[in-house]
């Protein structure tokens, strides 16, 4: 896997681009195509399977503008979180978005050769007092390692997925 990394701010309007926010930005090649990784990322129930971090969830529908329901590890225990589809654009970009916190994270995935690039954000713009003392203080630490630990998950998941004939 090739990967490229870091707390840079992209410019677009897929980024997040507010300076109060944490941001960790990741682009990697992964060497499966990318409907596998589409698969993997836009299959909610199965993040558990392969996300660090995420242990349970419940979906019913997979659609934008939906939410879902999320248990995750987080520094302060397991949290129950609502979350929100954001961005659903079919074997290219997933963008969700927590309701209870202000956490996100985006998926960009560009076929390339035989792979998948894949560009990925994840940070968040703080509610409540809580969430803003802890983004200020090891937010963008946070995110970035969450971030880079999910790359290594997802390119791990995506060479154990069977190939479909």
């Amino acid at each position: 896997m090739w990967v490229r990394g870091g707390p840079d701010r992209p410019e677009g309007p897929a980024s997040w681009d507010n300076a109060a926010v944490s941001h960790a930005r990741q682009q990697a090649f992964i060497d499966a195509p990318v409907e596998r990784i589409w698969q993997l990322v836009s299959d909610v129930e199965r993040h558990p399977q392969w996300w660090p971090r995420i242990i349970q969830t419940e979906c019913e529908e997979l659609a934008e503008g939906c939410t879902y329901r999320e248990v995750v590890e987080t520094p302060f225990g397991k949290t129950e979180m609502n979350l929100l589809i954001d961005g659903l654009d079919d074997c290219r970009n997933l963008s969700i978005r927590c309701l209870n916190t202000g956490t996100f994270v985006r998926f960009g995935l560009t076929q390339a050769q035989d792979g998948t690039f894949v560009d990925g954000e994840m940070g968040m713009d703080p509610m409540g007092i809580g969430n803003r003392l802890f983004d200020a203080v090891a937010g963008r630490r946070y995110f970035t390692a969450w971030m880079r630990e999910t790359f290594a998950a997802l390119e791990r998941a995506a060479q154990r997925e069977p190939s479909k004939a």
